[in-house]
């Protein structure tokens, strides 16, 4: 309840957040679950700056505009 209304939130201020998506190792199936749910969302799923994807931490939803 409290992500769809941040989203919303998000859309209408412009001031957005992102989020990381959890742990473990980042094979393919476990990055396109997390993508699935961040597109479900309305965010992106993107690699942080100076990590190398090979952990599912390595990654971050961002959600509207963040950047």
């Amino acid at each position: 309840m409290i992500r769809p209304l941040a989203a919303i939130l998000c859309l209408a201020v412009g001031a957005c957040a992102s989020h990381g998506v959890g742990g473990g190792p980042a094979d393919y199936d476990s990055v396109k679950a997390a993508t699935e749910q961040c597109q479900a969302e309305h965010g992106r799923l993107v690699l942080r700056s100076g990590y190398d994807g090979r952990q599912l931490s390595s990654y971050e939803c961002k959600i509207g505009g963040a950047k």
